[in-house]
């Protein structure tokens, strides 16, 4: 691969992964926290109980696509590094495409970090007052 290819892949790869990573803590996240904490609107716990099955199933579906997408464009920068034309893994650019394993564990981290607390502000004890 050469740098005048890169634009392609980025537009393919790059963008929406990131595009993502920014949903879900910045949108995903705080819209399911508040609808975590309000969630008690009804005095029937049957409804409670299905309401937060239903966070449940849709807090895991969004995590693991998520972390689908962050692990898919690491492999996927893999592939370009084992791609690289001679010239282009060279030159200073071709050159930083490295310690990209460290951003994946990073990221896990924090992906699951926070899905572990908001699964446990699903299930956590009422806060009506």
């Amino acid at each position: 691969m050469e740098d005048r290819q890169l634009l392609g892949w980025m537009n393919h790869r790059v963008y929406p992964t990131f595009a993502m990573l920014i949903a879900f803590f910045m949108i995903f996240t705080p819209i399911f926290a508040f609808i975590s904490v309000s969630k008690w609107w009804s005095d029937n716990p049957g409804i409670d109980h299905i309401i937060r099955i239903g966070l449940l199933i849709v807090l895991i579906a969004v995590t693991l696509f998520t972390l689908l997408m962050a692990w898919g464009m690491l492999l996927d920068v893999k592939a370009l590094v084992s791609s690289m034309s001679a010239e282009f893994a060279s030159s200073d650019f071709g050159k930083t495409f490295k310690g990209f394993v460290a951003f994946g564990v990073v990221f896990t981290i924090l992906i699951l970090g926070t899905a572990v607390g908001l699964g446990l502000l699903v299930f956590s004890a009422d806060f009506r007052s």
